[in-house]
């Protein structure tokens, strides 16, 4: 019998999705940026360009769905990787590896939030609380208190505290599973009645909730569902079922026809997912950006992949950095500037160019000097 003492694991990469880690958190980025412009430049927020701008950077917050999709898709297939190969799980290693790659940093805009701001900044003050980001329940505490707070990058944790909640949670459901049901009935059985139970629970919390948009964006039941799908994806792509081997040698011209309606579904989700439909906004996307990871990781006849794009690989690497720092280095640039004294277009010039180079650069320096120390230590903690 193969077990964890005398095999080597050697996890799974997948090209491309470095590069869609990036894309995402350039889309978050662009919009804070365009709606920071409201405190930069409020004169020029007001007109019908601005208007349009905003109604399609109003989109980028859409990265953080692909952020769930995308870490449903991993954290699936890795485990039921790591299963198939050992004929077992080990939550131990599993919970660690998590804790290397996400605490280090979420914790460090906690502290920076919560204890350095206060001492450096005159007048700073949340209404964030700590204990909430502490306990992985800064989704909760955006909900509930992030609606009348004016520091906005306490606001980026959200989204870490779900997915911290969602690794503990399938870490230990997987556990169980592997525990007290055979390997193969795991495969081909309980996972997806699993996750269709959850989607239909998130489905109906949704649906009784559906005026309450704060909840429907915030509440970790109600952004199951771009988990879920990211989950399946997951579990079909490990088992190459015969649906996933169809689509991989899906025409160019049919790629581009689905991108084409994602996109649009995309743009115009306000006007499509309304009332009580949006219930459905978040799995209809969620199936879009499974589209895309199976496409960038699978497909033949992609007309392109992300990596071809000189860069985005090695920025992607960054991306958890860019996506965290971005708003404390725009926090930092309004506090530190009279934009008000310059002329608008060189505010709005001057506020891009320093947000984009230092972000980028702090959160390079993150990466070397502060984040990869943990992520070593990771090799420790692999079968």
């Amino acid at each position: 019998m193969i077990t964890q003492k005398n095999i080597k694991l050697e996890r799974p990469h997948f090209k491309n999705l470095d590069g869609l880690r990036f894309l995402a958190a350039l889309s978050v980025f662009i919009f804070h940026f365009v709606s920071e412009l409201k405190v930069i430049t409020p004169g020029q927020t007001k007109g019908f360009y601005y208007h349009l701008v905003s109604f399609v950077t109003s989109k980028g917050t859409l990265g953080v769905n692909f952020f769930f999709v995308l870490s449903g898709f991993l954290i699936t297939y890795l485990i039921l990787y790591e299963i198939k190969t050992t004929k077992s799980f080990n939550l131990k290693y599993f919970l660690i590896r998590r804790t290397l790659r996400i605490w280090p940093l979420y914790f460090l805009i906690v502290v920076i939030g919560f204890l350095v701001f206060p001492l450096v900044f005159n007048g700073y003050s949340t209404n964030h609380r700590l204990i909430n980001y502490v306990f992985f329940l800064a989704n909760f505490d955006e909900l509930y208190y992030g609606i009348n707070d004016s520091i906005n990058f306490l606001t980026a944790p959200w989204s870490v505290a779900i997915e911290e909640q969602f690794y503990l949670f399938w870490g230990v459901l997987f556990y169980v599973l592997s525990k007290t049901i055979l390997n193969k009935q795991l495969t081909m059985y309980k996972l997806p009645l699993i996750v269709l139970v959850l989607l239909l629970l998130s489905f109906m919390f949704r649906l009784y909730h559906h005026t309450e948009h704060r909840l429907l964006y915030y509440h970790t039941i109600a952004v199951m569902p771009d988990i879920l799908i990211g989950a399946l994806l997951g579990y079909f792509y490990m088992l190459k079922h015969r649906w996933i081997k169809s689509l991989e040698n899906l025409s160019k011209n049919k790629i581009i026809l689905v991108y084409f309606i994602g996109l649009s579904i995309i743009l115009f989700k306000n006007q499509i997912f309304f009332g009580p439909f949006i219930v459905l906004e978040r799995f209809v996307i969620a199936l879009f950006f499974a589209f895309v990871i199976l496409d960038q990781i699978s497909f033949n006849c992609s007309f392109l992949k992300v990596e071809n794009i000189k860069g985005t690989a090695f920025l992607g690497k960054i991306s958890y950095g860019l996506y965290m720092y971005h708003l404390v280095v725009m926090y930092v640039l309004e506090k530190s500037i009279d934009f008000g004294s310059l002329n608008d277009y060189v505010s709005i010039t001057l506020f891009f160019i320093l947000s984009v180079f230092l972000t980028f650069i702090i959160a390079l320096l993150s990466y070397q000097w502060f984040e990869h120390p943990f992520l070593t230590l990771k090799k420790k903690f692999k079968l």
